[in-house]
């Protein structure tokens, strides 16, 4: 990847994506912060999709990397259930993005092997996955489209491009289509639910960041590599707890 003027490194770029996911989660448990929290939390998922599936190519083992992710999402789900029933909440906590990670990097191998080998039965666990990631995980449908644009067009940014800004654009664009009757189509759109309700489209604006990412690992020290596996169920759990505490 051609260096740009103004470049990140990997770990660099998780930091941003973990301040993004920061302010999004403080709008989610403190509803009087302004919207434009969420705004940005738009662009969290999509950059720690990207750098997932830039470390699926650059990982030594990527079972144990799945395996990784996955055991994240156990752990953190434990200890989520643990929380919410120790001090029961309306507001919930569901957020758990290491399954749809973990899920991504299995796909992403499970795919890579029919590429390979040609092995046609390797459809099957493809097909099981996408509709797991699909039903059962936080990215749901916006996972597998960031994983498959990422995978795919990773040499081709310009595909990429236009592929991503495609899959970010169009769920948003065709949930105002409406069937009235059998072959009769409504079109409602609404610029307000657009922008206050709908605005799961604005993750297109992470499009930038994949553009600033130079292909360097970074800061390679432990603390590094385990930063985010800390950090993302820690936060969520301290936000919650507060959440609690302040609405006794």
């Amino acid at each position: 990847m051609k260096r740009a003027p103004i470049s990140l490194t990997n770990f660099q770029l998780k930091c941003v994506a973990a301040l993004f996911m920061v302010l999004d989660h403080l709008r989610a448990f403190f509803p009087a912060l302004p919207l434009w929290f969420r705004y940005l939390g738009r662009l969290s998922a999509p950059i720690f999709f990207f750098l997932t599936v830039e470390g699926f190519f650059h990982t030594r083992d990527r079972g144990r990397y799945a395996a990784r992710l996955l055991a994240g999402g156990v752990i953190m789900a434990l200890g989520s259930g643990l929380l919410t029933h120790l001090f029961p909440s309306d507001i919930g906590l569901y957020n758990n993005i290491f399954f749809s990670l973990g899920l991504g990097v299995a796909l992403m191998s499970a795919w890579h092997k029919l590429q390979e080998t040609g092995d046609g039965q390797l459809f099957k666990p493809v097909i099981f996955l996408i509709m797991v990631a699909m039903v059962f995980t936080e990215a749901n449908i916006y996972g597998i489209m960031m994983v498959a644009v990422f995978y795919r067009f990773r040499e081709r940014k310009d595909i990429l491009a236009a592929s991503y800004i495609l899959g970010a654009l169009l769920p948003s664009l065709l949930s105002p289509l409406t069937l009235q009757q059998p072959l009769v189509f409504r079109y409602s759109f609404s610029l307000q639910q657009f922008l206050l309700n709908d605005y799961q489209w604005m993750m297109v604006f992470a499009l930038p960041f994949f553009f600033l990412y130079n292909g360097e690992l970074g800061s390679r020290s432990p603390a590094a590599k385990w930063f985010f596996y800390v950090f993302y169920p820690a936060h969520l759990w301290v936000l919650y707890l507060a959440n609690y505490w302040l609405s006794v």
